[in-house]
């Protein structure tokens, strides 16, 4: 079953307080679109929220480059209405101006010919209010108090979402409990021992020699059962832990988040894992033990379901925060991907390239900066 939030935005600043929950952190020296869109019964839907520095879309040389990227990003969900919001404490509003004519452009091309008229907002240090002179907004701007005491903005933390201060901030922190880390760490360890004998029970062997290279009737070098059952154990840790709210975190036992950092490392577990989590198969994960069906989940077009998706990365965060310093990666490799697939570009950025310091070369974590980098959302966000 899937699972949205509805917030009723009914004026502006709820609109306007809503993205730095969307983005998960304040955004500054920022351009944000917003794209909204009309359901089949008639309800309007704020759909992708889509950021990038001024710096990049105000340059003269490169500008229309960078916002092209960014219109395309949104035309994809063939929006109903944009809205734009330029954060900057920047008092000289040229540059901004020059951010407006190249995204307006950049639309009128991807969106053509719908391309919605920009009226963009400007929010500063002192207030917020429309970028141009207008009957509805003082001299000033609005109170920026306004914004965060937004019916919005409650319902938004009601629901256990949060914004980071800026975009650092994203990164995750390891906790400051001496014992809670002392028995994940001594459970990671055990863990691992346990896994080594798995391991050493089906000869260390692939779960069957020679298939890979297509040879006929190839069979595992030893019995793989000790190894599927230790990842169906796996799948099922990680099921219960996920299963609990996100209110509810800070009671997942330390040794189980010690546990979880090994079962994270192994490949196949940690494939079917995220598979779960994007397809919404809640309490599933050991269903996608199986490489054609991960193979079929990545490759799925149907939106996250934000409550589950937010609770695997919750889960996922917590995990890296008890890990060994350097040896958080595997969860964080996850964390990455999560919040890629849900649309929290930062967040997975920042935690990627925290993934690969700890561990250099981690796939997934690659994966995710050369997504980011090529500026491709998932596959979801491409399907209107």
């Amino acid at each position: 079953m899937t699972t949205t939030e509805t917030i009723r935005l009914s004026q502006p600043r709820d609109l306007i307080a809503l993205i730095p929950y969307r983005l998960g952190f304040h955004p500054a020296e920022s351009a944000v679109l917003v794209a909204v869109s009309v359901t089949p019964d008639g309800r309007k839907e704020v759909g992708l929220v889509a950021r990038m520095d001024l710096a990049d879309l105000a340059s003269p040389l490169s500008g229309g480059e960078a916002a092209a990227v960014l219109a395309g990003h949104v035309a994809a969900q063939q929006p109903e209405d944009l809205h734009l919001v330029l954060y900057t404490k920047e008092e000289d509003d040229r540059v901004l101006h020059d951010v407006v004519d190249h995204l307006a452009d950049a639309l009128d091309e991807a969106l053509w010919p719908l391309a919605p008229d920009l009226d963009p907002w400007r929010v500063g240090p002192r207030g917020w209010g429309h970028l141009d002179t207008c009957d509805c907004c003082p001299p000033a701007g609005h109170p920026l108090e306004l914004l965060t005491a937004s019916p919005a903005a409650a319902a938004m933390v009601t629901a256990g979402r949060a914004a980071a201060g800026d975009r650092s901030q994203l990164a995750v922190v390891r906790t400051r409990d001496g014992d809670a880390l002392a028995t994940a760490f001594a459970a990671a360890e055990a863990e691992r021992e346990r896994l080594r004998e798995v391991r050493r029970a089906c000869g260390g062997a692939p779960l069957v020699r020679g298939a890979a290279f297509g040879v006929p009737g190839a069979r595992p070098a030893r019995d793989q059962e000790p190894l599927r059952r230790w990842r169906e154990q796996g799948a099922r840790l990680w099921d219960a832990a996920v299963a609990t709210g996100p209110g509810q975190r800070s009671r997942t036992a330390p040794e189980v988040l010690g546990r979880l950092l090994v079962v994270l490392g192994d490949k196949v577990v940690r494939d079917a894992v995220v598979a779960a989590t994007m397809e919404a198969a809640e309490g599933r994960t050991g269903d996608y033990l199986d490489p054609g069906t991960v193979v079929r989940a990545f490759e799925t077009e149907v939106a996250p379901d934000a409550e589950m998706v937010g609770r695997a990365t919750a889960l996922a965060q917590t995990v890296a925060a008890h890990a060994e310093p350097g040896g958080g990666g595997p969860a964080l490799g996850a964390l990455a991907y999560l919040a890629w697939w849900g649309n929290e570009g930062a967040r997975a950025d920042v935690v990627a390239r925290q993934a690969l310091q700890e561990e250099p070369g981690h796939r997934l974590a690659e994966l995710v900066v050369a997504a980011l980098e090529a500026g491709m959302p998932p596959a979801w966000v491409r399907t209107p």
